[in-house]
């Protein structure tokens, strides 16, 4: 009597189909896997950018309602909580430190490797850099109660620079203005956007667009400034 052998394996076609199946599920959802990573990273982003928001508003109530500078420049070395070491040249980020007292709020997890510990930029049209005999609100901060759309005027932002010599050997990250520059600019780091805190404390993301006319060779994709924001304090260029 004869007995039938079961089949226990199987056939190089059944495993070759079983490859291609796993190969398209794969392919379907690795894309939205690396969305959803981006998604978190971008929700940890806009906690530091929230968290720095709040920090401009302690600011600005213990100055008298005045925006810091985007650098200043003290007569005598001090401490740098940021890069360390002492020095006379600071930071926007090292005047709002006291109210954070966390380095890492200054470093966005989806950024690349950047020069020093800062991943985002103030706008510097709300209070350059100090220079002395200038008393305008541009060389000492503007006040709060002169920003006419608190709520839609940049105070900081999402910012990288192109990284390539052939476009710009340094970088200005820490100060942006509603003018883009290979040195200093408001990448489409998640998800086509970035994080903006803005002048009445608030932070959300926000669309950027991609330059398809910029010749710039750096790692980071080159972006168009944003336009439809204010970044001065009356107002324009939105307005």
């Amino acid at each position: 009597m004869k007995v039938r052998m079961k089949r226990t394996g199987f056939t190089l076609i059944e495993l070759l189909v079983v490859i291609a199946i796993i190969a398209i599920l794969a392919a379907i959802l690795f894309p939205v896997f690396a969305r959803a990573r981006e998604k978190a990273r971008q929700t940890s982003c806009l906690s530091n950018c929230k968290q720095m928001g709040l920090a401009v508003m302690q600011y600005v109530q213990d100055y008298d309602e005045r925006m810091f500078l985007s650098e200043l420049i003290h007569d005598v070395a001090a401490p740098r909580p940021l890069w360390g070491g002492i020095s006379t040249w600071h930071t926007w980020a090292e005047l709002i430190f006291p109210y954070v007292k966390n380095k890492q709020i200054f470093l966005c997890p989806s950024r690349r490797d950047i020069r020093g510990p800062l991943a985002y930029g103030y706008n510097f049209r709300l209070g350059y850099y100090n220079r002395p005999g200038r008393t305008s609100g541009y060389y000492t901060g503007y006040k709060l109660s002169e920003i006419v759309y608190p709520a839609e005027t940049v105070v900081i932002a999402e910012s990288d620079w192109t990284g390539s010599s052939a476009d710009y050997s340094s970088y200005h990250i820490y100060h942006l203005c509603e003018s883009h520059h290979p040195s200093r600019f408001v990448p489409a780091r998640h998800n086509g956007g970035a994080n903006i805190v803005f002048a009445d404390g608030h932070a959300k993301w926000h669309q950027v667009q991609l330059d398809p006319t910029s010749t710039y060779v750096g790692p980071i994709p080159y972006t168009k400034p944003l336009r439809d924001l204010c970044w001065y304090p009356w107002g324009s260029p939105k307005y």
